[in-house]
Formats: C-alpha cells, sequence, structure tokens
C-alpha cells in the first residue's frame, strides 16, 4: 500500500532535477489535485511526462531511489518508454515519448514543443512545478474512455476558456484526432454536456 504523499515527493523530485536541463511535466491525478479538481479519491502516485531523449537525463538523476530502468512499454492502446521510482513513499512513474492509439486517433505527448511551453506553473510544497495543459487531459482521458475525467477537465478548460481553449486547439491540430473525437473535446471545453452528438457519435469517440 502507497502511503506517501504526492505534494511532498513532488518537492522531492524538483530538487533531485533541478537544473539537470530536461524537460518534464506533472500529469495524472496528482496535477489535477493541484489545480483544486475534486476527486473520488486522494492522489495516491505521481506521475511525469518526458520526451524520450529526456528519459536517460532524469534516470540518471533519480538512479538511486529506482524502482527498474526505463523500457520500451506497448500494449494495445499505450506505447512509451516507462520507468518508476520510490520517492517519500510515493511511487513515481516516469513516462517517456507517451503515444496513445484508439478511436481510431493517435495522440503523442510532445513534452518540449507543447506540454511544457503550455503547461501550467503551480506552487507544490514551496516548489513551482509544470502541470501538463488541461487539452491534454481532456484529450487524453477521451481516448481511453474516462469521461469521468474528461468532463472534470472540461470544465476546469471553461473555466479558464481564454487561455485554455487555444491551446486545446493547438493540441487538436498538433494530433490526429478523428472529427468525432476533436469536435466532442471542444463540446466539453465549452462547458457543454455531449448529448449535443447523436448516441451513435458519442459511441464512437
Amino acid at each position: 500500500m502507497h502511503t506517501g504523499d504526492p505534494v511532498i515527493a513532488l518537492k522531492r523530485l524538483a530538487e533531485l532535477l533541478d537544473g539537470c536541463g530536461a524537460g518534464w511535466v506533472v500529469g495524472g491525478s496528482t496535477g489535477l489535485a493541484l489545480r483544486g479538481a475534486k476527486l473520488d479519491q486522494a492522489p495516491r502516485d505521481l506521475d511525469i511526462y518526458a520526451d524520450r531523449e529526456a528519459v536517460p537525463v532524469i534516470h540518471a538523476r533519480l538512479a538511486a531511489y529506482a524502482i527498474d530502468v526505463p523500457s520500451d512499454n506497448e500494449t494495445e492502446r499505450y506505447r512509451s518508454v516507462l520507468s518508476h521510482y520510490r520517492l517519500d513513499d510515493t511511487i513515481v512513474e516516469l513516462v517517456g515519448d507517451f503515444r496513445v492509439v484508439a478511436r481510431g486517433s493517435t495522440y503523442r505527448t510532445e513534452v518540449g514543443q507543447s506540454l511544457y511551453p503550455y503547461g501550467d506553473p503551480v506552487e507544490a510544497a514551496g516548489t513551482t512545478v509544470k502541470l501538463v495543459p488541461l487539452g491534454h487531459e481532456l484529450i487524453f482521458n477521451l481516448l481511453r474512455d474516462r469521461m469521468d475525467r474528461a468532463r472534470l477537465a472540461g470544465q476546469l478548460i471553461a473555466a479558464d476558456a481564454s487561455r485554455q481553449l487555444p491551446i486545446l486547439q493547438a493540441l487538436i491540430d498538433r494530433n490526429q484526432l478523428t472529427d468525432d473525437v476533436a469536435r466532442l473535446a471542444m463540446r466539453l471545453a465549452q462547458g457543454q454536456e455531449p448529448d449535443g452528438l447523436s448516441r451513435s457519435e458519442e459511441e464512437r469517440v
């Protein structure tokens, strides 16, 4: 059982990676919680994303805490370079070159090109880190069939529409999403329920 505090682990992670020259961003439930999102369960682990070339740099800084070494991981839906670390009783998952292939769409996390520059800075235990943009959370959760999380991300985007909607559109443009997925993402991000789509369209998303 994981008993650590991901926010405390994040502070330690930021200290360990300070000045390493590799870009990384925080995602998952910890990232949403740091935005003040109301989740069914408190986060128990910490997910960070990086580009493939950044993985060896980050791993070198975290080697003393490593549970395993970075390795290519592929499932029917996901592809990544994956490794895990234990910081202050919290499991940290480093996800490099992450891709999702689902619902006729392909989505790739490009940290240096988009997720880091578009990311939102937030203070965690006195340390400033970058969160993945909300557009990532929305697209990712649509593709993994987590409509509850997608709705949550959409609500957060709608509350900060002037900043977040252009970022969402940029992520849509950079990736290969079906028209149905892109349309549903924009509806949710504008605070609309997917009821405006036909049932067959929603089922295909």
